[in-house]
Protein backbone atom coordinates (compact mmCIF):
# COMPACT_ATOMS: atom_id res chain seq x y z
CA UNK A 1 0.00 0.00 0.00
CA UNK A 2 1.43 3.44 -0.81
CA UNK A 3 1.63 6.43 1.26
CA UNK A 4 -1.73 8.11 0.06
CA UNK A 5 -0.28 11.42 2.18
CA UNK A 6 1.77 12.24 -0.16
CA UNK A 7 -1.35 13.15 -2.48
CA UNK A 8 -2.83 15.26 0.00
CA UNK A 9 -1.83 19.11 0.33
CA UNK A 10 -0.30 20.28 3.10
CA UNK A 11 -2.06 22.16 6.09
CA UNK A 12 -0.67 25.57 4.45
CA UNK A 13 -1.45 24.27 0.47
CA UNK A 14 -5.18 23.22 2.02
CA UNK A 15 -5.72 27.23 2.72
CA UNK A 16 -5.93 27.49 -1.06
CA UNK A 17 -8.19 24.50 -1.83
CA UNK A 18 -12.06 25.79 -2.26
CA UNK A 19 -13.47 22.25 -3.52
CA UNK A 20 -11.91 18.81 -3.84
CA UNK A 21 -13.28 17.03 -7.50
CA UNK A 22 -14.88 13.70 -6.86
CA UNK A 23 -12.20 11.84 -8.66
CA UNK A 24 -9.82 13.09 -5.81
CA UNK A 25 -11.87 11.75 -3.18
CA UNK A 26 -12.10 8.30 -4.47
CA UNK A 27 -8.58 8.27 -6.03
CA UNK A 28 -7.34 8.90 -2.04
CA UNK A 29 -9.92 6.04 -1.07
CA UNK A 30 -8.55 3.47 -3.30
CA UNK A 31 -4.74 4.67 -2.48
CA UNK A 32 -5.94 3.87 1.55
CA UNK A 33 -7.50 0.88 0.78
CA UNK A 34 -5.21 -1.03 -2.23
CA UNK A 35 -1.94 -1.10 -3.96
CA UNK A 36 -0.74 2.03 -6.11
CA UNK A 37 -1.53 -0.53 -9.55
CA UNK A 38 -5.06 -1.73 -7.96
CA UNK A 39 -5.64 2.03 -7.04
CA UNK A 40 -4.86 3.19 -10.54
CA UNK A 41 -7.32 0.81 -12.01
CA UNK A 42 -10.07 1.30 -9.68
CA UNK A 43 -9.83 5.26 -10.42
CA UNK A 44 -9.64 4.84 -13.76
CA UNK A 45 -12.83 2.65 -13.88
CA UNK A 46 -14.57 5.19 -12.17
CA UNK A 47 -13.65 7.97 -15.23
CA UNK A 48 -14.41 5.27 -17.70
CA UNK A 49 -18.36 5.08 -15.99
CA UNK A 50 -18.60 8.69 -15.36
CA UNK A 51 -18.74 11.69 -17.98
CA UNK A 52 -19.09 14.95 -15.79
CA UNK A 53 -20.19 17.93 -17.13
CA UNK A 54 -18.01 20.02 -14.85
CA UNK A 55 -15.25 21.84 -15.87
CA UNK A 56 -13.17 21.11 -12.71
CA UNK A 57 -14.15 17.32 -12.92
CA UNK A 58 -13.40 17.17 -16.52
CA UNK A 59 -9.62 18.38 -16.13
CA UNK A 60 -8.81 16.18 -13.10
CA UNK A 61 -9.60 13.12 -14.95
CA UNK A 62 -7.38 14.36 -17.98
CA UNK A 63 -4.65 14.92 -15.91
CA UNK A 64 -4.99 12.04 -13.78
CA UNK A 65 -5.22 9.66 -16.77
CA UNK A 66 -2.17 11.80 -18.56
CA UNK A 67 0.71 11.45 -15.56
CA UNK A 68 -0.17 8.02 -14.66
CA UNK A 69 0.87 8.00 -18.74
CA UNK A 70 -2.51 6.23 -20.04
CA UNK A 71 -2.20 7.96 -23.06
CA UNK A 72 -4.75 5.41 -25.30
CA UNK A 73 -7.13 6.04 -22.53
CA UNK A 74 -6.64 9.93 -22.58
CA UNK A 75 -6.91 10.32 -25.82
CA UNK A 76 -10.49 7.79 -25.85
CA UNK A 77 -11.94 9.75 -23.39
CA UNK A 78 -10.97 13.67 -24.22
CA UNK A 79 -12.91 12.61 -27.57
CA UNK A 80 -16.18 11.70 -25.89
CA UNK A 81 -19.05 13.94 -26.87
CA UNK A 82 -20.02 16.62 -23.77
CA UNK A 83 -15.70 16.93 -22.98
CA UNK A 84 -14.58 20.55 -23.15
CA UNK A 85 -12.89 21.42 -26.51
CA UNK A 86 -11.24 23.96 -24.88
CA UNK A 87 -10.11 21.24 -22.13
CA UNK A 88 -9.09 18.75 -25.03
CA UNK A 89 -7.67 20.95 -26.94
CA UNK A 90 -4.88 21.66 -24.48
CA UNK A 91 -4.08 17.74 -24.26
CA UNK A 92 -4.01 17.25 -27.70
CA UNK A 93 -0.97 19.45 -27.41
CA UNK A 94 0.39 18.07 -24.48
CA UNK A 95 -0.20 14.58 -26.34
CA UNK A 96 1.04 15.82 -29.87
CA UNK A 97 4.48 16.42 -27.69
CA UNK A 98 5.20 13.16 -27.58
CA UNK A 99 6.16 13.01 -30.80
CA UNK A 100 8.16 16.05 -30.78
CA UNK A 101 5.79 18.54 -33.02
CA UNK A 102 6.31 21.30 -30.92
CA UNK A 103 6.92 24.35 -33.57
CA UNK A 104 7.22 28.35 -32.86
CA UNK A 105 3.43 28.12 -34.48
CA UNK A 106 2.25 26.26 -31.55
CA UNK A 107 3.89 28.71 -28.84
CA UNK A 108 2.32 31.42 -30.82
CA UNK A 109 -1.02 29.84 -30.59
CA UNK A 110 -0.27 28.91 -26.89
CA UNK A 111 0.25 33.09 -26.52
CA UNK A 112 -3.10 33.83 -28.01
CA UNK A 113 -5.10 32.17 -26.01
CA UNK A 114 -6.18 32.85 -22.15
CA UNK A 115 -7.90 30.57 -19.89
CA UNK A 116 -9.82 31.61 -16.28
CA UNK A 117 -10.15 28.10 -14.97
CA UNK A 118 -6.83 28.05 -12.34
CA UNK A 119 -5.72 24.89 -13.27
CA UNK A 120 -6.69 25.27 -16.98
CA UNK A 121 -4.80 28.35 -16.83
CA UNK A 122 -1.38 27.04 -15.07
CA UNK A 123 -1.40 24.03 -17.37
CA UNK A 124 -1.60 26.32 -20.39
CA UNK A 125 1.66 28.12 -18.93
CA UNK A 126 3.27 24.80 -18.46
CA UNK A 127 2.44 23.93 -22.05
CA UNK A 128 3.55 27.01 -23.34
CA UNK A 129 7.21 26.54 -21.06
CA UNK A 130 7.31 23.16 -22.59
CA UNK A 131 6.58 24.55 -26.01
CA UNK A 132 9.87 26.50 -25.70
CA UNK A 133 11.69 23.74 -24.16
CA UNK A 134 10.79 21.61 -27.21
CA UNK A 135 12.77 23.92 -29.38
CA UNK A 136 15.49 23.79 -27.16
CA UNK A 137 14.73 27.19 -26.09
CA UNK A 138 15.56 26.16 -21.93
CA UNK A 139 15.42 29.73 -20.56
CA UNK A 140 12.15 30.13 -21.53
CA UNK A 141 11.38 29.93 -18.16
CA UNK A 142 12.42 32.51 -16.75
CA UNK A 143 10.45 34.80 -18.76
CA UNK A 144 7.33 33.12 -17.23
CA UNK A 145 9.08 32.01 -13.31
CA UNK A 146 6.76 34.32 -11.44
CA UNK A 147 3.45 34.05 -13.69
CA UNK A 148 3.97 29.92 -13.39
CA UNK A 149 4.44 30.36 -9.63
CA UNK A 150 1.46 32.71 -9.19
CA UNK A 151 -1.00 30.13 -10.94
CA UNK A 152 0.38 27.58 -9.05
CA UNK A 153 -0.62 28.97 -5.99
CA UNK A 154 -3.97 29.77 -7.29
CA UNK A 155 -4.72 26.28 -8.58
CA UNK A 156 -8.17 25.37 -5.69
CA UNK A 157 -8.38 21.81 -6.73
CA UNK A 158 -6.13 19.41 -4.54
CA UNK A 159 -5.60 16.34 -6.64
CA UNK A 160 -4.53 18.92 -10.26
CA UNK A 161 -2.69 21.47 -7.36
CA UNK A 162 -0.49 17.59 -6.60
CA UNK A 163 -0.32 17.25 -10.56
CA UNK A 164 0.37 20.36 -11.19
CA UNK A 165 2.93 20.91 -8.84
CA UNK A 166 5.07 17.97 -10.05
CA UNK A 167 4.73 19.32 -13.20
CA UNK A 168 6.50 22.33 -12.23
CA UNK A 169 9.43 20.58 -10.54
CA UNK A 170 10.11 18.62 -13.56
CA UNK A 171 10.18 21.90 -15.18
CA UNK A 172 12.24 23.16 -12.52
CA UNK A 173 14.71 20.61 -13.19
CA UNK A 174 15.32 20.89 -16.93
CA UNK A 175 15.96 24.82 -16.85
CA UNK A 176 18.19 24.39 -14.06
CA UNK A 177 19.59 21.14 -15.65
CA UNK A 178 19.81 22.77 -19.31
CA UNK A 179 21.71 25.87 -18.15
CA UNK A 180 24.07 24.60 -15.97
CA UNK A 181 23.29 24.66 -12.16
CA UNK A 182 23.31 21.32 -11.24
CA UNK A 183 22.75 21.30 -7.66
CA UNK A 184 19.46 22.99 -8.20
CA UNK A 185 18.47 20.84 -11.12
CA UNK A 186 19.11 17.80 -8.68
CA UNK A 187 17.10 18.96 -5.89
CA UNK A 188 13.99 19.69 -8.13
CA UNK A 189 14.95 15.72 -9.66
CA UNK A 190 14.70 14.16 -5.58
CA UNK A 191 11.89 16.39 -4.93
CA UNK A 192 9.94 14.39 -8.36
CA UNK A 193 11.41 11.40 -7.32
CA UNK A 194 9.99 11.13 -3.89
CA UNK A 195 6.12 11.82 -5.06
CA UNK A 196 3.42 9.32 -6.32
CA UNK A 197 5.17 8.82 -9.66
CA UNK A 198 4.01 6.56 -12.53
CA UNK A 199 6.97 4.00 -12.91
CA UNK A 200 7.82 5.69 -16.37
CA UNK A 201 8.06 9.13 -14.89
CA UNK A 202 9.95 7.80 -12.34
CA UNK A 203 12.47 5.70 -14.61
CA UNK A 204 12.60 9.51 -16.63
CA UNK A 205 13.04 11.01 -13.41
CA UNK A 206 16.48 9.02 -12.53
CA UNK A 207 17.69 8.23 -15.93
CA UNK A 208 17.66 12.55 -15.98
CA UNK A 209 19.45 12.89 -12.94
CA UNK A 210 22.34 10.36 -14.00
CA UNK A 211 23.15 12.31 -16.59
CA UNK A 212 22.78 15.66 -14.60
CA UNK A 213 25.53 14.15 -12.16
CA UNK A 214 27.73 13.27 -14.88
CA UNK A 215 30.31 15.75 -14.02
CA UNK A 216 30.26 14.87 -10.14
CA UNK A 217 31.90 11.62 -10.94
CA UNK A 218 31.67 8.23 -12.04
CA UNK A 219 29.71 6.68 -9.21
CA UNK A 220 27.76 9.64 -8.66
CA UNK A 221 25.69 9.17 -12.09
CA UNK A 222 25.52 5.38 -12.08
CA UNK A 223 23.69 4.84 -8.78
CA UNK A 224 20.64 6.57 -10.42
CA UNK A 225 20.75 5.34 -13.84
CA UNK A 226 20.85 1.86 -12.05
CA UNK A 227 17.41 2.60 -10.60
CA UNK A 228 16.50 3.92 -13.87
CA UNK A 229 17.23 0.54 -15.70
CA UNK A 230 15.68 -1.34 -12.81
CA UNK A 231 12.44 0.42 -12.90
CA UNK A 232 12.63 -0.30 -16.91
CA UNK A 233 13.42 -3.77 -16.13
CA UNK A 234 10.57 -4.30 -13.58
CA UNK A 235 7.93 -3.14 -16.39
CA UNK A 236 9.70 -4.48 -19.09
CA UNK A 237 9.78 -1.74 -21.20
CA UNK A 238 12.72 -2.57 -23.79
CA UNK A 239 13.24 0.66 -25.38
CA UNK A 240 13.74 2.40 -21.86
CA UNK A 241 16.21 -0.99 -20.91
CA UNK A 242 18.20 0.21 -24.18
CA UNK A 243 18.12 3.61 -23.85
CA UNK A 244 20.40 2.56 -20.44
CA UNK A 245 22.16 0.14 -21.87
CA UNK A 246 23.07 1.15 -25.21
CA UNK A 247 23.24 5.09 -24.95
CA UNK A 248 23.74 6.35 -21.34
CA UNK A 249 25.91 3.41 -19.64
CA UNK A 250 28.17 3.55 -22.61
CA UNK A 251 28.36 7.37 -22.45
CA UNK A 252 28.63 8.04 -18.97
CA UNK A 253 31.31 4.90 -18.78
CA UNK A 254 33.70 6.06 -21.64
CA UNK A 255 33.82 9.71 -20.58
CA UNK A 256 34.94 8.62 -16.95
CA UNK A 257 37.06 6.16 -18.61
CA UNK A 258 35.10 3.14 -16.53
CA UNK A 259 34.87 1.36 -20.02
CA UNK A 260 35.91 -2.25 -19.12
CA UNK A 261 33.30 -4.94 -19.98
CA UNK A 262 31.10 -1.71 -21.50
CA UNK A 263 29.91 -2.46 -25.18
CA UNK A 264 26.54 -0.97 -27.13
CA UNK A 265 25.27 -1.32 -30.58
CA UNK A 266 24.58 2.19 -30.80
CA UNK A 267 27.45 3.26 -33.56
CA UNK A 268 28.50 6.87 -32.11
CA UNK A 269 28.31 5.57 -28.50
CA UNK A 270 30.73 3.13 -29.51
CA UNK A 271 32.69 5.35 -31.27
CA UNK A 272 33.18 7.54 -27.73
CA UNK A 273 34.68 4.27 -26.48
CA UNK A 274 36.56 3.13 -29.08
CA UNK A 275 38.44 6.44 -28.82
CA UNK A 276 38.88 5.99 -25.00
CA UNK A 277 39.98 2.34 -25.60
CA UNK A 278 42.94 3.68 -27.94
CA UNK A 279 40.83 2.39 -31.41
CA UNK A 280 41.24 6.25 -32.47
CA UNK A 281 41.43 5.25 -36.13
CA UNK A 282 37.87 3.15 -35.76
CA UNK A 283 36.06 5.92 -34.63
CA UNK A 284 37.35 8.89 -37.07
CA UNK A 285 36.23 5.86 -39.71
CA UNK A 286 33.07 6.24 -38.55
CA UNK A 287 32.17 9.43 -37.56
CA UNK A 288 33.48 10.14 -41.46
CA UNK A 289 30.88 8.79 -42.67
CA UNK A 290 27.85 10.58 -41.13
CA UNK A 291 26.92 13.46 -43.17
CA UNK A 292 26.16 16.01 -40.61
CA UNK A 293 27.85 15.96 -37.26
CA UNK A 294 25.41 16.40 -34.33
CA UNK A 295 27.43 18.52 -31.22
CA UNK A 296 27.68 15.08 -29.65
CA UNK A 297 29.27 13.86 -32.60
CA UNK A 298 31.90 17.06 -33.55
CA UNK A 299 32.64 16.91 -29.76
CA UNK A 300 34.01 12.88 -30.26
CA UNK A 301 35.44 13.86 -33.85
CA UNK A 302 37.51 16.53 -32.08
CA UNK A 303 38.49 14.53 -29.45
CA UNK A 304 39.63 11.49 -31.76
CA UNK A 305 41.79 14.42 -33.88
CA UNK A 306 42.85 16.39 -30.93
CA UNK A 307 41.22 19.31 -32.74
CA UNK A 308 40.57 22.48 -30.19
CA UNK A 309 39.24 24.61 -32.83
CA UNK A 310 36.36 21.64 -33.06
CA UNK A 311 36.12 21.19 -29.47
CA UNK A 312 35.46 24.82 -29.49
CA UNK A 313 33.13 24.76 -32.60
CA UNK A 314 30.99 21.96 -30.44
CA UNK A 315 30.64 23.94 -27.36
CA UNK A 316 29.75 26.75 -29.63
CA UNK A 317 26.72 24.48 -31.21
CA UNK A 318 25.63 23.28 -27.98
CA UNK A 319 24.59 26.52 -26.97
CA UNK A 320 23.38 27.79 -29.94
CA UNK A 321 21.51 24.85 -31.70
CA UNK A 322 20.14 23.58 -28.88
CA UNK A 323 20.12 26.05 -26.03
CA UNK A 324 22.04 23.37 -23.87
CA UNK A 325 24.91 24.97 -21.33
CA UNK A 326 25.03 21.61 -19.34
CA UNK A 327 26.16 19.78 -21.92
CA UNK A 328 28.59 22.13 -23.72
CA UNK A 329 30.68 21.37 -21.26
CA UNK A 330 31.72 18.10 -22.65
CA UNK A 331 33.96 19.85 -25.53
CA UNK A 332 35.88 21.75 -23.02
CA UNK A 333 36.31 18.75 -20.84
CA UNK A 334 37.73 16.91 -24.04
CA UNK A 335 39.93 20.17 -24.43
CA UNK A 336 41.04 19.80 -21.20
CA UNK A 337 42.35 16.54 -21.91
CA UNK A 338 44.17 16.84 -24.65
CA UNK A 339 45.68 20.19 -23.32
CA UNK A 340 47.12 18.07 -20.43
Amino acid sequence: MVNYKLIEPSPLTSLQMNRSSSLYTIYLNNLKRYSRIEALNQTRDFIFAHTPDQLSEQIASMEFLYMNDLFDDLTCWMNQPGIRKDVSFLYSILMDRRQRKSTMDRVHQLKAIRFTNPSMHCLHLFTLVYSYYDLKMYTALDKYLDDCELALRAVDEPLMYYYLNQRYQELLFQHYWKTDNSILASRYAYKMINTELSPKRKYRMYHHLALCLLFDGYNSAIEPLSKALEIAERINERPLIDSVLHRSLPFISAFHYKTEGVTTPDPVENAHLCIVKGDVKRAKDFLRTLPVLTPFQESYMGLAERDEDRLNLAHKRFITERGDHFFARVPLEFLKRIQS
